[in-house]
């Protein structure tokens, strides 16, 4: 949606999710319609992954504390899904942070958990920022067999997850783990990247990573917790978690 919210009260509240989208017109015109029909695409996609996830939790829970519907309504009627282009930029020795060490498992992005309830991915591209042809910058194939997303299991192993190219990858997010108490657990992940070799610590310099995420979470008003608080209220206090109040 590119208008999200109407309400001036959410709007004050939550800007975060409310603000209009902004589209680059004129600088690049096609973004706007091949960034819809991706996104829309995935969220289709996702309706049939939520059927499943809705099925499979009523058989385990009683009627009466879990809709039949639960996550499909959410994806049916949330008016706060987002998607994002993520670009991850060249890693060189001035872009790794203070008491990081190059082959450190989450150089690329930190562990986290995404806090709605279903996340849907496409596979990575990885691009060569040193390589352009025709003012074109050309894909290449990951050099680093080792980078890329890797998610926790339940069981606490680290696992490469591996996205093949022209598939799409679905991960649970913490509402639905909230709403389906823990029977679908949120998926805790990273990134990590490109690890050069100690004698040519600049060999990946120019490599950067690019994929799509679109995020279905519920509408800011549902109730998520269980002492009352809505999406947005306890979306402020994730992100509390990860940033600290003085530079959030």
């Amino acid at each position: 949606m590119d208008e999200p919210e109407s309400s001036k009260i959410l709007q004050e509240q939550f800007p975060e999710y409310c603000h209009p989208n902004v589209w680059p017109k004129q600088d690049l015109p096609e973004l706007e319609k091949a960034f819809k029909d991706l996104g829309q695409f995935i969220v289709g996609i996702g309706k049939e992954v939520a059927k499943k996830c809705d099925a499979f939790v009523h058989s385990k829970i009683p009627q009466s504390s879990f809709s039949s519907t639960h996550l499909q309504d959410v994806i049916r009627d949330s008016k706060t899904t987002k998607a994002r282009l993520l670009h991850y930029f060249p890693q060189t020795t001035n872009t790794i942070m203070e008491g990081e060490k190059k082959d450190d498992m989450d150089t690329w992005c930190g562990w986290h958990l995404d806090h709605g309830s279903l996340t849907g991915l496409t596979s990575a591209m990885y691009i060569d920022e040193s390589n352009i042809q025709n003012n074109v910058l050309q894909e290449v194939a990951c050099p680093d067999s080792e980078a890329g997303l890797y998610i926790r299991n339940r069981g606490q192993q680290v696992i490469k997850a591996s996205i093949p190219r022209d598939h799409l990858a679905f991960q649970t997010g913490e509402a639905l783990e909230l709403a389906t108490r823990g029977l679908l657990a949120a998926t805790p992940h990273c990134v990590r990247g490109a690890t050069a070799p100690e004698d040519d610590p600049m060999r990946y310099a120019t490599l950067a990573r690019n994929t799509f995420a679109v995020f279905m979470q519920p509408s800011l008003e549902t109730i998520v917790t269980e002492d009352g608080r809505n999406f947005g209220q306890w979306t402020q206090e994730v992100l509390d978690r990860y940033y600290d109040n003085e530079n959030k």
